[in-house]
């Protein structure tokens, strides 16, 4: 039984790429914005750079709101199934 409870309780590959692609996508949109400061007219963000961080920063939450929901789903299954193992018959 404290094989299916360690098998249980070890990361899950998706969440770790949830949570890289997120991060990876939020930090490009951040870039973005600055270099757009940088860029002719200088000072002065074009609005297509805006829209870019608008739609990165939307996808980012989309990302961080679908792991949570999967963390809490997975969370309550592991716990089912660790409270039916451990039920005496």
């Amino acid at each position: 039984m404290n094989d299916v409870k360690q098998k249980l309780q070890r990361p899950v590959l998706r969440e770790l790429v949830m949570y890289v692609l997120a991060a990876v996508c939020l930090v490009a949109a951040i870039v973005a914005v600055f270099l757009g400061m940088f860029i002719a007219p200088a000072g002065e963000v074009h609005g297509s750079v805006l829209t870019y961080f608008g739609i990165s920063a939307a996808f980012c939450g989309s990302l961080l709101g679908i792991s949570a929901h999967c963390s809490n789903e997975l969370t309550r299954f592991k716990n089912d199934i660790i409270d039916s193992l451990t039920q005496k018959p």
